[in-house]
């Protein structure tokens, strides 16, 4: 594995969906609600979670051709949600600051970070992009992972 690259997850996945475009998203905001909650996500978090992992899909329905593929998986205490697709991310600190709010677009790497516990971006050029997002689990879903 190269410095760049994420490492698989431990766990087989929770779900995995493909999207292709603008239709599928009500799909995968479903998807990712009943999945965060099996999980054992807290409930009061869920709707971030589920705002978050649609921003990552819309951003890759909007800027990446062909969709992209989310999947979801427990690991040591958290919930992480993955976006991968074919595009490419050139600024590298995409998300980190305030956008304008004014509704132009561009804030959906924001919110994402302003939700989630953790972010972290991989962008190749000729391999795609992936973000993760992560969020803790509560007390007894920490007691599952073991």
């Amino acid at each position: 594995m190269s410095q760049n690259e994420f490492p698989e997850p431990a766990s087989e996945p929770l779900c995995v969906l493909r999207f292709d475009d603008a239709d599928d998203l009500p799909r995968v905001r479903h998807e990712v609600g009943k999945a965060a909650e099996a999980a054992g996500l807290d409930r009061r978090r869920i709707p971030d979670f589920v705002l978050s992992a649609h921003e990552l899909a819309a951003n890759s329905v909007m800027h990446a051709e062909g969709g992209g593929v989310l999947r979801l998986w427990r690991e040591n205490g958290s919930l992480i949600c993955e976006v991968a697709d074919r595009g490419l991310l050139a600024d590298a600190s995409a998300g980190q600051r305030r956008p304008d709010l004014s509704g132009r677009g561009g804030a959906g790497l924001w919110i994402v970070r302003q939700a989630c516990d953790a972010v972290r971006i991989r962008s190749v050029p000729g391999e795609g992009t992936a973000v993760r997002m992560r969020m803790t689990l509560g007390s007894g879903a920490q007691e599952r992972d073991r």
